[in-house]
């Protein structure tokens, strides 16, 4: 739950939604107008989505008929768990995660089987995630993780897939991680499932585009519980136009990994303050001493508007999107006042 301690009007800096530092470039939006206005509005688009998954297929380097489109990737997320689990099917996930996890498991009826991360690194244990990935029917992992960060190492991922149970990697930051190719991961497993999204490097959150690539036979199966005429043209457009300069999306995503760097380089300098290492377009940060909610209302007070993490409230944690320089330069001045104890419920 986050503070509600001021109005909308009174945050200078939104750094609580993990949304890209900058709107999409100028090139990008020429490209996706131009497109739309070629197309007729008054007609559905293709019932199966075709031209979009092509788009996409292009975008990721990957099979047409292993790839599917939709209003975002937590969209994806709900068709493909609708389609893998049946009915108390126990579902493996990390726990702090994307705080959907919940609503999309209770929705098919399956069990969630949390492998706990734990402050104040929250490291993954090889053989412990193996130990609990036995015993799952699917497995649901986020990496880099959402919201503390980190990634599961290439050696445990191969290890988890050669288990051979139906696997969905959410990869909705994965232009800000280490992991690679993604068409190697998904020629050597069959039964893994990546998902995707244009929100994140892009700076399309209001488009809601995201993709889906697996193997030709399970995408086919997790088409199947699509609608008709899905996505929309707007996601076809934003598919076509990314395709047309994947290069732009990879420079917008070496940006925000650079600005991540430095903001945890800074900020870890001061006193009483600690960030945790993030593969992601975020990271989390805490006030020794402070617990979050209480970090969370002394920033809005300032202006700055930051994602209080329930589940590590207690240890202080929140999470910061990583915005631009120039919105950086104001975080760390807010938190040097923070330290100083100049702001408003400061120690």
């Amino acid at each position: 739950m986050r503070p509600a301690v001021l109005s909308s009007e009174a945050i200078r800096l939104r750094l609580d939604l993990n949304e890209a530092p900058s709107d999409a470039d100028a090139t990008f939006r020429q490209r996706f107008l131009g497109f739309l206005q070629e197309l007729e509005w008054r007609r559905y688009p293709p019932e199966d989505g075709s031209p979009a998954r092509e788009a996409a297929a292009s975008l990721y380097g990957w099979r047409p008929e292993g790839t599917l489109v939709g209003n975002g990737s937590a969209e994806l997320l709900a068709v493909t768990l609708s389609t893998l689990c049946q009915p108390g099917a126990v579902v493996l996930t990390l726990w702090p995660s994307f705080s959907l996890y919940p609503v999309l498991l209770r929705r098919v009826q399956a069990t969630e089987l949390r492998y706990p991360l734990a402050p104040p690194i929250f490291a993954v244990e090889d053989e412990r995630l193996l130990s609990l990935a036995a015993r799952a029917d699917v497995l649901l992992l986020c990496s880099p993780n959402n919201p503390t960060g980190g990634e599961l190492s290439a050696r445990l991922w191969r290890e988890l897939l050669r288990l051979g149970k139906p696997t969905i990697w959410d990869g909705a930051y994965w232009e800000f991680g280490t992991a690679g190719e993604m068409a190697d991961w998904l020629a050597e497993f069959p039964h893994l499932v990546v998902t995707r999204s244009l929100s994140k490097a892009w700076g399309l959150a209001g488009v809601r585009a995201g993709g889906l690539c697996t193997s030709p036979a399970l995408a086919e199966r997790i088409h199947a519980h699509q609608l008709p005429f899905f996505p929309g043209v707007a996601v076809w457009a934003a598919f076509h136009a990314a395709a047309a300069d994947p290069q732009l999306g990879k420079a917008r995503a070496m940006a925000v990994t650079a600005e991540r760097e430095r903001q945890l380089t800074q900020l870890g300098r001061l006193p009483g303050v600690e960030v945790v290492p993030s593969a992601g377009n975020f990271y989390l940060l805490r006030r020794v001493g402070w617990q979050g909610q209480r970090l969370a209302q002394v920033l809005a007070q300032a202006g700055v508007a930051v994602r209080v993490v329930p589940e590590l409230d207690a240890y202080g944690y929140v999470r910061v999107t990583v915005g631009t320089p120039a919105e950086g330069d104001v975080l760390m001045t807010v938190l040097q006042e923070v330290v100083h104890g100049l702001t408003t419920g400061a120690c």
